[in-house]
């Protein structure tokens, strides 16, 4: 939101804006852009001679190194996408030692241990100007690293800190900063010219507070060799960061796909038949729940005016037996029987033929099967135009004390059993077990806070705040 020149200063001066911090943002403002503008143009200039010096050969080379020689991400798309951090790496990062250079199968004209940029101002002194000469030098060899947004400022910047390092930082941007949200973990370069820190290179994407965890992890193997990490420490290690930021961004980009209880990729069908009465169908088919008796069952039937069935849903379930399984049950599909028809909900392919042989083997020619039709998967976002809206509803809902106070209830003891809850993101700890080791306790930290910034964006912030602040006080964090 952009601050009137005559609103007090947000700094908390007292003094007006325009006395006090706009004409600091304004200068900082010209100097970033003539800065960024110049890192800009010098990139485009330094694609240019590395394709003229690497050539096709070279060129690939490069490429397969920052991908770390893997396939699932060497295609058109997903480099042009990742270009944005991979084209300042090549020019500003990657260099070949000698060894390196004497394994290639094709001659390269890049020097042992020397960068693009580098060879660029080896060649090209002559004709760099004293800014972009400046700025090429300021910007030196690129360092990468994790950072945690902690501040955004919409078209103007963000704050920083880096997760390895631990290092604060306030950068200037105009772009990033319309997309990025406090709390996202960004894969980037940051550079400092003069008093301006911007973003060298950065990840086309953010990555969600929990996989801070992942970085944190990363942190902890590299400080096995060390006391602490610093900026200075980082290029040593840069192979290990880019492949924990290639891990994730494969992830983010492949998200696992939808499956039911049994691991079954999820398919929504419905299986229609003909029958010979609703009484032949429920016979056969009771046994198939394990979660109510047949009284129960007929309790919510239909029945016609001479007092036959008439219609009934048989929830077709499964008793479970492994301790593992934390639901003593698990169902399978819904059984609606209505008239002369008779339905069949699942949510896998499997498990439609599975109901199918059993309804085959139980009614005979007593059941007659038509077809089944498949329903679309939705989007989660998507809203079909005849169904009610959800937040509407929702928000309706909560007005009644009594669903308040479930709501409620149900949220206090979520957070009171997921405190002692294992989870697979701190490695099968619990977060009272985890929150005993620093790093754990960090880690617990970005999952707690990560609930926060979701319940913020949720009509029940006050319902679930009660619960996630229980959580915190047990854990003392």
């Amino acid at each position: 939101m952009k601050i009137s020149r005559n609103a007090p200063c947000p700094c908390g001066s007292g003094q007006k804006y325009k006395k006090c911090c706009l004409p600091k943002e304004e200068s900082q403002d010209f100097s970033y852009r003539r800065i960024s503008q110049t890192f800009q143009s010098l990139t485009g200039k330094l694609m240019t001679f590395a394709q003229n010096t690497l050539e096709a050969d070279g060129m690939d080379e490069a490429i397969d190194t920052f991908l770390l020689w893997g396939d699932e991400l060497d295609n058109e798309t997903t480099i042009d996408e990742l270009s944005q951090v991979m084209v300042p790496w090549i020019l500003c990062s990657w260099d070949l030692t000698q060894p390196d250079i004497e394994e290639l199968d094709f001659e390269i004209a890049l020097p042992a241990d020397t960068t693009i940029a580098e060879l660029y101002r080896q060649k090209r002194s002559s004709k760099i100007d004293s800014l972009e000469l400046h700025v090429l030098e300021s910007v030196g060899r690129l360092v990468f690293s994790f950072y945690e947004v902690t501040a955004v400022f919409p078209g103007n910047g963000f704050a920083c800190l880096d997760i390895l390092a631990g290092s604060s930082h306030r950068v200037t941007d105009h772009s990033a900063s319309e997309w990025l949200a406090q709390g996202s973990i960004l894969f980037c370069a940051i550079s400092r010219v003069d008093d301006v820190e911007f973003l060298s290179a950065a990840s086309p994407i953010s990555f969600p507070l929990p996989w801070k965890t992942h970085v944190i992890d990363l942190r902890t193997s590299l400080i096995g060799r060390k006391e602490a990490l610093s900026t200075e420490d980082l290029p040593e290690y840069e192979f290990e960061i880019r492949q924990v930021f290639l891990e994730l961004y494969a992830a983010a980009n492949n998200p696992p796909s939808l499956s039911n209880t049994d691991g079954d990729p999820l398919s929504l069908q419905t299986l229609h038949y003909r029958i010979s009465s609703p009484k032949d169908a429920f016979d056969a088919l009771v046994h198939l729940c394990v979660t109510e008796s047949p009284e129960q069952l007929l309790e919510n039937a239909d029945y016609t005016d001479s007092g036959e069935l008439a219609g009934v849903t048989i929830p077709w379930s499964r008793l479970e037996t492994a301790k593992a399984t934390p639901m003593s049950n698990t169902i399978l599909g819904y059984i609606d029987i209505e008239s002369e028809s008779m339905t069949v909900e699942v949510n896998s392919e499997k498990r439609a033929a599975e109901i199918r042989e059993i309804i085959t083997n139980l009614m005979g020619d007593k059941a007659h099967y038509k077809t089944t039709s498949i329903k679309p998967m939705r989007d989660p976002g998507e809203r079909a135009e005849d169904d009610e809206d959800p937040l509407g509803f929702h928000n309706k809902m909560m007005q009644d004390p009594a669903v308040r106070e479930h709501m409620e209830n149900m949220f206090l003891d979520h957070w009171g059993q997921w405190v002692d809850t294992p989870l697979p993101i701190l490695d099968g700890q619990t977060p009272r077990e985890a929150a005993k080791s620093p790093s754990g306790r960090e880690k617990v930290d970005a999952l707690i806070r990560s609930a926060i910034n979701n319940s913020e964006r949720s009509p029940d912030l006050e319902v679930q705040k009660k619960g996630i602040d229980r959580a915190r006080t047990e854990l003392g964090i």
